[in-house]
């Protein structure tokens, strides 16, 4: 097992051992469980079909799409 140093905002590491002491278990506990689930959410494959008359066509964007910005078409695709 590795031993590794991280730095956590006060207030975030305050909340941590608040929810570790509460939930009967330690800090290391906490973080490795956390650390766990997200690494485990990333690498989920996530299936996505695009709706291809809601972003763009044979001819480039629909209007829609042209007026949003990148981040915008990319929630609207993550929503999917």
């Amino acid at each position: 097992m590795k031993k590794t140093t991280i730095e956590l905002p006060d207030e975030l590491a305050d909340e941590a051992r608040r929810c570790a002491a509460q939930w009967g278990t330690t800090m290391r506990s906490l973080i490795e469980e956390a650390l766990r689930r997200e690494i485990e959410r990333r690498s989920a494959t996530q299936t996505w079909t695009p709706q291809a008359d809601l972003v763009f066509t044979g001819e480039g964007l629909t209007e829609v799409a042209a007026a949003m910005s990148w981040a915008e078409i990319r929630e609207m695709a993550n929503e999917r």
